[in-house]
């Protein structure tokens, strides 16, 4: 059965801090689809491409055909329609949205994009779920509202979404691991709603109150990284915090064997890729340096040259089902790559499970992000 419960408390609350005005974002909330079923009631539908508005009274239904003959003549990606509904209540897809939906064609002109565009506190209240379980501690959850506030106001601000494709892409983030995981209204609850309000406004910055992207993972497995440490950028701001927090919750440490192969297969190619390393790589004469979880770094010896790979890159090639954090361990075994580790994640800034924790220990979310961020502070932006 369906949380309508959650779905009459979005309704008659107001996310508004002060008289300020919230932020609206646009979320994509699915791409590439081949037909869409909007519904609602007293429905308008404006068809961009032919400046056309028109009002449905009532309850109605609106279908489009995204692989039609006219769509495929489009060159780029271009706004098909947009529909708005008088209670601001939309369905698509078995779920409800509050605010606008917008459909244009997906980049590689194979379908529609479906987007969202809403406050970004009625969205906070539909993520708080998805990204973390709503029955989980309050303050852990209002710890959760702040970073992943943070992190959609970083995206909305910066426009960065369109300034890494190069285009204006009309939405500011998606609904997806790659960004943030949000639901509809049927998964808000009255613990997301509460956690929502009670931070409203309130974001991460650094300490010059410059806004940056705020990340979280599931579980660190006893020690935070940097974004530098994982990906190619330096942000200011991260510091590698230790967590002795989250070993009682989440996934358990694991452990277990990767194919000799697969793995020297993947260390040419993370060479290739990341390291611009081009000189032939002998399969036969590899040796691996010793290895720890605690560094970022694998180390080995091809045909007596030494080569340094980052954790993170190999996880990248080889997925999460074979390396399901950057906190493990390598080393060779017969034939096989023996890999071991902690928990869950890329493991950069707040460790979900460890701000439950946390919580369960009486600790408040401004504590919480207090650990996990050192060199950030609080700020109320609206």
């Amino acid at each position: 059965m369906r949380n309508y419960l959650g779905l009459m408390l979005i309704l008659s609350f107001s996310f508004v801090a002060h008289g300020a005005q919230v932020p609206i974002l646009k979320v994509r909330v699915a791409k590439s689809r081949q037909k869409v079923l909007v519904s609602g009631m007293d429905l308008k539908r404006y068809i961009w491409p032919k400046k056309s508005l028109r009002k449905f009274a009532g309850f109605k239904k609106i279908k489009f055909n995204c692989v039609s003959r006219d769509i495929k003549k489009i060159k780029k990606p271009i706004r098909l329609a947009t529909i708005k509904t008088s209670n601001g209540m939309i369905h698509w897809d078995q779920e409800k949205y509050k605010g606008v939906i917008h459909i244009q064609t997906d980049e590689k002109l194979n379908g529609c994009d479906i987007i969202n565009e809403t406050t970004l506190e009625d969205y906070l209240a539909t993520l708080l779920p998805k990204e973390m379980s709503s029955n989980w501690p309050l303050e852990a959850l209002k710890a959760q509202a702040v970073a992943a506030r943070s992190y959609a106001y970083y995206k909305v601000k910066t426009a960065q979404v369109s300034r890494a494709k190069g285009f204006k892409t009309n939405y500011d983030l998606e609904n997806s691991e790659k960004h943030q995981v949000n639901g509809s209204l049927y998964d808000v609850t009255r613990k997301t709603i509460k956690a929502t309000k009670q931070t409203a406004g309130e974001i991460l910055t650094l300490e010059n109150e410059q806004i940056t992207p705020v990340f979280f993972h599931s579980k660190c497995g006893g020690k935070t990284l940097t974004p530098g440490q994982v990906w190619q950028n330096r942000l200011p701001g991260y510091a590698s915090v230790n967590c002795p927090f989250c070993h009682k919750h989440g996934l358990k440490n694991w452990k277990h064997k990767l194919s000799k192969q697969k793995v020297l297969s993947t260390f040419q190619k993370v060479l290739k890729q990341f390291n611009g390393d081009y000189s032939r790589f002998y399969s036969n004469s590899v040796q691996l340096a010793p290895d720890s979880r605690d560094t970022t770094r694998l180390r080995f010896y091809n045909d007596g040259d030494l080569k340094v790979i980052k954790k993170s890159r190999l996880r990248a090639l080889m997925g999460r089902s074979n390396l399901p954090s950057n906190y493990y361990s390598l080393k060779m075994e017969n034939d096989n790559f023996v890999v071991s580790g902690a928990g869950y994640g890329h493991g950069v800034g707040m460790c979900q499970f460890g701000a439950k924790e946390l919580a369960l220990q009486g600790y408040n979310y401004k504590q919480i992000l207090a650990h996990y961020f050192p060199k950030m502070k609080l700020n109320k932006i609206y």
